[in-house]
């Protein structure tokens, strides 16, 4: 019997949630400055990741594991974190797209910077809080169900 692994989908993860995650980091890493304005999201947004990936490296054998392994994902609400952090990196997604208009080849403008990291500082602060609390329901799940 082949051994088989869990995937994002049959534990109810969107495509739509891991695109999103990946796509505002992927701004993120292309900001030289972003650093200063953006913090740790980069990093947290990998922390959502790397479990997801180790997922489906899993392989079981024995379907009833596989199953049970499955039913404990559904119970622990990952999926619904994933898929919260998914809708929320694409709305920050958007709004660091309009914040940073005025920049050019990964360099944030004065402008820009300031649009970002002052007038808008609450609303990074609520992100990066929203994406922290999603990874650790992500990574407490997954290291629950691999032991």
């Amino acid at each position: 019997m082949d051994p088989l692994s869990i995937t994002a989908a049959t534990i109810g993860i969107s495509d739509a949630a891991i695109t999103s995650i990946v796509a505002v980091r992927n701004t993120i890493d292309h900001i030289r400055d972003a650093e200063e304005v953006a913090g740790n999201i980069r990093t947290q947004l990998e922390s959502i990741q790397r479990p997801l990936d180790s997922l489906k490296e899993l392989r079981i054998s024995d379907t009833g594991t596989l199953s049970a392994s499955k039913d404990a994902l559904a119970k622990s609400g990952v999926a619904e974190a994933v898929n919260d952090c998914g809708k929320a990196c694409a709305a920050f997604e958007k709004k660091l797209q309009k914040w940073t208009k005025h920049s050019a080849e990964g360099k944030l403008s004065f402008r820009d910077k300031v649009t970002v990291g002052v007038w808008n500082k609450e609303r990074v602060l609520t992100f990066k809080t929203r994406v922290e609390t999603r990874q650790l329901s992500v990574q407490f799940a997954v290291s629950s169900v691999q032991l």
